[in-house]
């Protein structure tokens, strides 16, 4: 899914006619920043001479002068550069799957890093390129990317600069190195209501604590309100999931866990470590700690405004979500005599819980566009021109309207903490998780027979969590249904299908990403 720093055209007008006014404002350094000159830096690219006025940059899948990409980060660089031409160059490009039969042999033939190697080893290369992380990894392991430490250094940029989370998310996929930065990324914290904390007369959570200590909080902060009503003491998601797996991977992505393995057509779920997380939930939800066994009604009996809010809605004490939920908050906070039988309530930020030995890794944080130089550029000092524009502090503070994003420069997300109302640090010092559920979910888009595994372990694993089933048997029973589907692909009655709807009868859980003002939401809807 495409991402961006989310400008619409109306506001890259108002932007450049601030922008222009200001000195230093395309610069990421701060001391340029606060007003010194900026010495426009001689790009060594003539006009009339060829492609020498040109910066391509390079993007795996889209369209040649892709707008999204154009508007996104080309347009104002463009603009305050006259002398220079942006050329955006996709190693796939889409265009061409408008005239193809979605099911012919020549609609997947293209494999992405073969397409994406042309563009660094043909006769014209890109300067720059534009990828997701994951591409970005597989660019770097094959020496495409230039490391950014020396043109940082002789610029007077800093990893300092830039949110931990981010600057060592970077790190792991360049093994230590830095080739690339972005402009924004996602992150998540636990939020916690301060008011039910101390009505409980319970320590509230703090930074840096581990899942045994949030879960001894959360059995200590369940309780009956003034209602008689049950509050639970953490949900995993501010509403009600459809699948209690997917709503649980705030604990387990850290983990490392996987469901399957593509390569030897085996699952891997009947494991110590899954045992030892079904158990540890399913104890905690008949505890009436978590809220894990509960489903989204269909119909309510009376309007609810905050449209099964769990947190807003008084319903547990502590809440894991990313920092555009802290708008949400903060929107009811200010409608709060609007709203019949709501009472605003005080609550904070910290850092998301960690495991034993997997310290600084969190879940719920996820990189957005990553911007490197490539190796075989003959612009490159342009081309790190243009990353310093695109990455730069002014350039972030223009979206802070945003609240679905999250800038990745330290001041830009100050200033978007104060406006909001959270604490930067608890969304700044946890590094990503390795992607094994995304890839997961990848796997699925590709083959999607595929979708019948976690179908599977969702109904196995409700039956645990309401007691039906010991955890050790649900486990069991999902490896065996997996190693079916993972042989296959077969349909019910054992025949060979191709990517067939579900059986009738059955609903299809479908897992997608939306974009919510440039942000990935995943969310979910019933087939």
């Amino acid at each position: 899914m495409k991402r961006g720093i989310g400008l619409s055209w109306k506001g890259v007008t108002a932007a450049l006619a601030a922008l222009l006014l200001l000195p230093g404002c395309f610069s990421g350094n701060d001391q340029e920043a606060k007003g010194s000159p900026v010495k426009e830096v001689s790009s060594g690219m003539t006009p009339g001479s060829g492609n020498e006025d040109t910066l391509r940059i390079g993007i795996l899948t889209g369209e040649a002068g892709d707008r999204y990409y154009r508007e996104s980060y080309t347009d104002i660089y463009e603009y305050t550069h006259p002398d220079l031409h942006i050329e955006i160059v996709p190693a796939i490009d889409t265009t061409r799957y408008r005239y193809l039969d979605p099911d012919s042999e020549h609609y997947q033939s293209k494999a992405p890093l073969e397409e994406l190697k042309k563009l660094i080893e043909g006769d014209n290369p890109v300067d720059v390129l534009i990828l997701d992380p994951e591409t970005l990894r597989s660019a770097i392991d094959s020496g495409w990317t230039e490391e950014l430490a020396p043109y940082m250094k002789r610029t007077g940029e800093s990893t300092d600069e830039f949110a931990p989370a981010v600057v060592e998310g970077l790190k792991e996929l360049g093994g230590g190195e830095l080739h690339g930065l972005v402009s924004d990324y996602t992150s998540s914290a636990l939020y916690y209501n301060v008011d039910w904390f101390e009505e409980k007369g319970v320590k509230p959570p703090e930074d840096d604590m581990s899942w045994e200590e949030v879960f001894a909080l959360a059995r200590a902060a369940s309780g009956e309100d003034e209602q008689g009503e049950h509050v639970y003491g953490l949900s995993f998601t501010h509403t009600l999931a459809e699948d209690p797996l997917w709503a649980i991977r705030p604990y387990t992505d850290p983990l490392g866990l996987s469901i399957f393995d593509l390569k030897k057509k085996e699952m891997t779920v009947n494991t110590p470590e899954w045992l030892e997380v079904w158990t540890k939930l399913a104890d905690m939800t008949r505890e009436k700690a978590l809220p894990l066994a509960l489903r989204p009604e269909s119909t309510t009996e009376s309007y609810d405004p905050f449209g099964g809010d769990l947190f807003l809605g008084g319903k547990t004490a502590m809440v894991f979500a990313d920092s555009s939920y802290a708008a949400d908050l903060q929107t009811a906070s200010r409608n709060a005599e609007r709203i019949e039988g709501f009472e605003p309530f005080k609550w904070r930020t910290v850092t998301l819980p960690v495991h034993p030995g997997r310290e600084g890794i969190g879940a719920g944080v996820k990189l957005g566009d990553t911007f490197s130089i490539a190796s075989s550029s003959s612009h490159k000092e342009e081309a790190w021109e243009f990353i310093r524009f695109a990455t730069s502090d002014r350039i972030q503070a223009m979206g802070l309207h945003d609240a679905y994003r999250m800038p990745s420069r330290l001041s830009a997300i100050a200033r978007e903490a104060e406006k909001n109302g959270y604490r930067s640090e608890a969304f700044t010092q946890l590094r990503p998780a390795e992607p094994i559920a995304e890839r997961e979910d990848q796997a699925v888009q590709k083959n999607p027979q595929l979708w019948q595994i976690g179908e599977t372990g969702r109904t196995l694993f409700q039956r645990v969590l309401q007691g039906e089933l010991p955890a050790k048997q649900g486990l069991e029973q999902w490896e065996n249904d997996g190693r079916r589907w993972l042989g296959g692909p077969f349909t019910e009655d054992g025949t060979l299908t191709f990517g067939d709807p579900p059986p009738s009868g059955l609903p299809r859980v479908v897992f997608f990403e939306k974009t919510n003002k440039n942000n990935r939401v995943r969310t979910q809807k019933q087939t």
